[in-house]
């Protein structure tokens, strides 16, 4: 079936105006929504540039004082190197070896090399 071109014509006088005129904003109103598009675009990037400079601000006073409070301002210490007092060894003989380890259950043990070990058994 092949529409009817009159009733397309009808229909398309009906959703469209005859003239114009009217079909669409001027050209006074294009320019003045341009306009107003890049004011907004200009005050955006504006408000951007604001915000990123307020927040580098604040983090560097931030970092400054939390520096300020990590390092107190302290008189310089003076530092005592301690030294050791010498260690001193003496030679003690079976006898005296024996004596200080009175309590503890201990043997000598001499081995046919002539060499001496001494055992100590830990309870």
């Amino acid at each position: 079936m092949k529409p009817d071109p009159d009733a397309l014509r009808t229909l398309l006088h009906e959703v469209l105006p005859f003239t114009a005129e009217h079909s669409g904003p001027s050209s006074a109103d294009v320019l003045h929504l341009l306009h107003a598009e890049r004011r907004r675009r200009h005050r955006s990037r504006w408000n951007t540039a604001l915000l990123a400079g307020l927040a580098a601000l604040l983090s560097a006073a931030f970092w400054r004082h939390s520096m300020l409070l990590t390092v107190p301002a302290t008189a310089p210490v003076a530092q005592i190197v301690s030294v050791p007092a010498p260690l001193v060894i003496r030679q003690v003989n079976d006898e005296q070896l024996f004596a200080l380890l009175k309590d503890t259950p201990a043997a000598l043990v001499k081995f046919p090399d002539g060499t001496s070990r001494l055992l100590i058994l830990d309870p």
